[in-house]
């Protein structure tokens, strides 16, 4: 919480500079639309998992997770990061925005991540189980190793938003007329919409699209226009998410829930037109 709280001075800091930035260094207009394709590494704070069914109600504490990126090397990047038939394999991102005022854009994204539970990690577990070979009648906190047998918990195809973002630009350096570098900061919000991977005390695995919560950012990043209107970006977010509707079964009354705060790291390249 104290680095999103930094992150949004920061970000506020800024906003005096950006509003009178010379006009002359203006390549990004009111009217103009852009789009990118990008990639992402992401991490994640450790989170309370509550777990609820007819027979089970229990909370997994302070449980840590990591992301599952695609191994970035030379022959992966023509197997699956440039390969139109495996685009949507790794961590990716894409994004549509338009300019509603110079140097102020709106836009709508969808960032692909991967929560991956770390498996075998102990935790501590309080609540109650009576699910034949995992019972537990005591509510009080004890020790749980998270074996493959009791749990396996990913958001993996994947931690997906849907996000509706703005950002404002600081143009801080031009080169002749059509290239530059600008500074942007903004923020957004969007509905959090997994393919969650779940498989819980040996039942069936449940791996189903489903809108699971929401989910609120601030990022900042800087921008490269390298010819015309082409571009890249480098990016940072610090988020918040809100799951509170995970399926973890075929059966409806199986739900978990959990709230976490997450960086993402993106790098794209898009078009400005």
């Amino acid at each position: 919480m104290k680095s999103a709280v930094t992150l949004l001075i920061f970000c506020l800091s800024l906003l005096p500079a950006i509003s009178q930035a010379s006009q002359n260094t203006n390549l990004r207009q009111q009217g103009q639309w852009y789009g990118y394709w990008g990639w992402n590494n992401a991490t994640y704070s450790d989170s309370d998992i509550h777990f609820e069914g007819d027979d089970y109600d229990f909370t997994l504490h302070n449980v840590s997770a990591s992301d599952r990126q695609t191994p970035f090397s030379f022959a992966q990047v023509f197997h699956s990061y440039l390969n139109p038939g495996r685009l949507t394999i790794p961590q990716y991102n894409w994004r549509f925005g338009y300019f509603v005022q110079d140097n102020w854009a709106l836009s709508l994204g969808w960032d692909h991540m991967k929560y991956v539970m770390d498996q075998n990690q102990v935790v501590t577990m309080t609540g109650t189980n009576n699910r034949s070979g995992y019972e537990k009648t005591d509510p009080a906190p004890e020790q749980k190793q998270l074996t493959d047998d009791f749990l396996t918990f990913e958001h993996t195809d994947g931690f997906n938003q849907l996000s509706l973002e703005t950002e404002v630009f600081l143009p801080l350096l031009q080169f002749g007329e059509d290239m530059d570098i600008a500074l942007f900061v903004g923020g957004g919000a969007g509905i959090l919409y997994p393919k969650s991977n779940v498989k819980l005390m040996s039942g069936v695995r449940n791996d189903e699209w489903h809108v699971a919560g929401y989910s609120t950012l601030v990022k900042i990043g800087v921008e490269a226009n390298l010819w015309k209107g082409l571009f890249v970006r480098f990016i940072g977010k610090y988020g918040y998410a809100d799951m509170d509707d995970i399926l973890t079964s075929p059966d409806s009354s199986d739900r978990a829930s959990q709230t976490f705060y997450y960086d993402e790291y993106i790098g794209a390249v898009g078009y400005r037109f």
